[in-house]
């Protein structure tokens, strides 16, 4: 018998959300991902680590973030700008 599968988005970015995070992602991508994902996964206090383990994100994906790979940055602020949350 399988497991169900866990789904840890609670909450969608709103148009402020989305903004603060653009606004800020140049400058501190990390800073600006870690409130975003605070929202999505509605975990007000997570740091960084936390939230990329709660994320439900596939192992490799959590890696190259943990990592700071720019390229794995990128791709998550882009799935949160367009998709308010992550993808499931």
């Amino acid at each position: 018998m399988t497991a169900p599968s866990l789904r840890y988005v609670t909450t969608r970015l709103n148009k402020r959300h989305v903004e603060a995070l653009l606004g800020n992602y140049d400058a501190q991508p990390i800073v600006a991902l870690t409130a975003a994902l605070r929202v999505v996964l509605d975990e007000p206090d997570a740091d960084w680590q936390a939230l990329i383990g709660a994320s439900g994100l596939p192992a490799e994906r959590r890696q190259r973030l943990l990592a700071g790979e720019q390229a794995a940055l990128d791709l998550l602020a882009r799935e949160l700008n367009e998709l308010r949350g992550l993808a499931t």
